[in-house]
């Protein structure tokens, strides 16, 4: 509960508000051992850690989301694309930019999880994402993950500020070049397949395993 007052709070804008309520969540589920509530909560503290400027302490809070990611082996869960895109907006205002791609991988690798059914964290991490990739001058991988926010927000619209961000962040694309295409300008459906392309399954049974036709498999396996 404390988690989502504090996610409401950042969605209405009110950053100052939520940061209590976040860092009180943390606390609680860190003590009760629940470590998704914990790192996610940590996560959006980081947030509006960066959102101050104030990127040591958004480093830190990185840090610890992300040890409590790999702690409690929580790397396929919802709230581990966001980890990862906070571990690399740090790394690369340090400007350590081989640990901050590490980390786009990572959570590029994991973006068929960022889907409505959890609208506020998806559309956070691929704002956040977008704005990584665009530091990069990536700008085809920004574009690529601001049309599936896009496509969250068609379906869940009220998220207080993030379409405006979105928005935003589009905008500033619209006067940047179009970038190289490259494995952040993949589908989330591309994704789900790219690691079942590396097992010894053929097109039809990879096709079973995502209940997709092997037609479609191959169509996806080109454009990879």
């Amino acid at each position: 509960m404390l988690l989502l007052e504090g996610i409401a709070d950042l969605l209405d804008g009110h950053a100052d508000q939520a940061d209590p309520i976040l860092a009180h969540a943390v606390e609680l589920a860190t003590d009760t051992g629940a470590l998704p509530v914990a790192s996610t909560a940590l996560a959006e503290r980081a947030i509006v850690a960066m959102g101050h400027q104030q990127w040591t302490e958004a480093t830190t809070l990185a840090e610890q989301a992300l040890a409590m990611l790999e702690s409690g082996r929580l790397n396929d869960y919802f709230m581990s694309p966001l980890i990862h895109t906070m571990a690399a907006r740090t790394a690369l205002h340090r400007s350590d930019v081989p640990r901050a791609k590490e980390h786009l991988v990572q959570a590029a690798r994991r973006r068929p999880l960022l889907t409505y059914a959890i609208p506020p964290v998806a559309v956070q991490t691929l704002l956040e994402l977008g704005r990584g990739y665009l530091m990069l001058d990536d700008a085809a991988g920004a574009r690529m993950v601001l049309r599936q926010a896009r496509g969250i927000l068609q379906l869940r619209p009220d998220l207080g500020v993030l379409p405006d961000q979105v928005e935003e962040l589009h905008a500033k694309l619209d006067i940047t070049g179009g970038g190289i295409p490259g494995v952040s300008t993949l589908t989330t459906a591309e994704l789900r397949l790219l690691p079942l392309l590396a097992t010894h399954l053929n097109f039809l049974e990879i096709g079973q395993r995502l209940y997709i036709s092997k037609h479609t498999v191959k169509t996806q396996a080109i454009s990879i």
